[in-house]
């Protein structure tokens, strides 16, 4: 989701098994991100909208009453922006201090300490999850266990938007020009730090969880092209021309950012019909 994290390695990037490993430093602890949040802490997100990025699929799918929660929330900075538009969402993190930073900020909001390998939730209690950027720090083990829980904890009808990194078109293309081919010596698997999925790769897995994907968007051109190709200098003067080349630059028509996107995000229902009401 763009926030500023912590990078004190060298980033090695490798494509194989039709996806993009990154190796940079072990990102599946709550020490690694108690540090990263503490570098991007809360904030009170007044007046901040649902961003824009998947604020079309949010307004057309996400259940409007209901339980969502945020599985990974972080820093809880998108989870403000639904609670403001009136949904009712709570924020659940395995790193307590971010959520005990959370609550500080927000004492009225619902955060609670969780892990999203074992929530924290009834089965079939929730109307809505939501996962941003937390999957892909897991393992091939572990995370068929957090999208399985996804579906525990939904309702039938209910509605999962889970998104990953993008391994796009555009990353693809870098991949067979050689750009990040295996190497000698290989990285240390103790600094793996996260997966670029497909939309195909990601829809796979949330089928193999139980859960049926509707729709399938990506986001994030800025990120997306600065870091393939580069340019950041030439996409920052453009971003400089006004609120509407910015918003082209960050965002571009969805032809573009599904050719250079850096996030890819599959709103999923799972099957079965929501409770009669009353």
């Amino acid at each position: 989701m763009g926030e500023r994290l912590l990078n004190t390695t060298a980033t090695v990037t490798i494509a194989r098994n039709g996806r993009l490993e990154m190796y940079r430093s072990a990102a599946n602890t709550p020490a690694f991100w108690e540090a990263q949040w503490r570098a991007a802490p809360p904030l009170r997100m007044r007046n901040q909208p649902i961003p824009s990025y998947f604020r079309h699929l949010v307004e057309r799918y996400l259940p409007r009453s209901g339980r969502i929660i945020e599985a990974g929330c972080g820093n809880g900075n998108t989870l403000r922006t639904f609670s403001h538009a009136g949904y009712t969402i709570e924020g659940i993190d395995f790193a307590p201090d971010v959520i005990q930073a959370n609550v500080a900020i927000d004492p009225g909001g619902l955060y609670r300490v969780g892990d999203v390998r074992a929530l924290p939730h009834d089965t079939a209690s929730l109307d809505g999850y939501i996962s941003l950027g937390v999957i892909e720090h897991f393992d091939d083990a572990t995370r068929p266990q957090i999208l399985a829980e996804a579906a525990r904890v939904l309702r039938p009808g209910g509605i999962a938007m889970i998104s990953t990194p993008y391994f796009s078109p555009l990353r693809r293309a870098r991949a067979a020009l050689g750009r990040d081919r295996p190497r000698t010596p290989a990285p240390d698997p103790a600094d793996f730090y996260q997966f670029f999925f497909s939309g195909h790769h990601l829809r796979s897995m949330l089928r193999e969880a139980g859960l049926q994907p509707i729709a399938t968007d990506t986001y994030d051109t800025y990120k997306g092209i600065k870091d393939t190709i580069g340019g950041k200098s030439l996409l920052d003067r453009l971003r400089g021309l006004g609120q509407r080349a910015a918003a082209v630059v960050e965002n571009a028509p969805r032809p573009i950012r599904s050719l250079a996107g850096h996030m890819v995000i599959v709103v999923a229902r799972k099957p079965g019909a929501p409770p009669a009401a009353g």
